[in-house]
């Protein structure tokens, strides 16, 4: 190798030293219990991984398309987006877990870690009392609470909806925002997660998840 490759050679791993390191995507992440991927939850993330090192969180605003491709209209959702950070030691990469809206959207990994203790803990999940199949649409939201406590999470979607008038035509300029709530409810190992719809005080619809995770 002549003297120029080779001090070409030098100064590129040089300059690699210098530049700082950027997170790579990455197709999961593996965890005690189990593997997390895009899509998951917040509760699966908690589940799995146990509590995570740093939780960072901001509001952001996003645009939706209500509607088909012919005839429809656009609106602005607030939604809350984290970031949550994993050190699992100096032996192991750190890991970058997005989440939108309490949905994975995004793992990458970081630099090595730095904690002396990678361990996670569980993350002390409640179980709900009640039975999993006794939240009902229409229910308000006391006779909720009362029936089966907190839940595990409350996720919160400010939703700017067009006002329309009597004839149905939307009222150019006119606007209302609209809070819809999403609850999550763990009833344990051997029943499935329930993601309560709530707005204005009422459920106006459960969907249900993978099995739960609380002891």
């Amino acid at each position: 190798m002549s003297r120029t490759l080779l001090a070409l050679a030098a100064a590129s791993a040089i300059l690699a030293g210098l530049v700082p390191s950027v997170p790579a995507a990455a197709d999961g992440m593996s965890c005690p219990g189990g593997v997390i991927s895009v899509g998951d939850s917040r509760l699966d993330v908690l589940g799995k991984c146990g509590q995570p090192t740093l939780v960072e969180a901001r509001p952001a605003q996003v645009t939706e398309w209500v509607g088909d491709r012919v005839q429809g209209a656009s609106r602005t959702v607030t939604i809350t987006v984290e970031t949550w950070t994993y050190d699992l030691g100096s032996s192991r990469l750190l890991q970058y877990v997005r989440l939108e809206a309490g949905k994975v959207v995004n793992v990458r990994t970081g630099g090595y870690g730095h904690a002396v203790d990678g361990r996670r803990s569980g993350g002390a999940i409640p179980r709900a009392p009640c039975k999993s199949t006794s939240i009902q649409a229409g229910d308000s939201t006391y006779e909720l609470l009362s029936l089966c406590g907190e839940p595990v999470f409350r996720d919160v979607r400010e939703v700017q909806i067009a006002v329309a008038e009597g004839d149905g035509q939307w009222v150019a300029g006119a606007a209302t925002v609209v809070l819809m709530e999403t609850w999550t409810y763990d009833f344990g190992p051997r029943a499935l997660v329930r993601f309560v719809q709530v707005r204005d005080g009422r459920v106006t619809g459960v969907r249900t998840g993978g099995y739960g995770y609380s002891e």
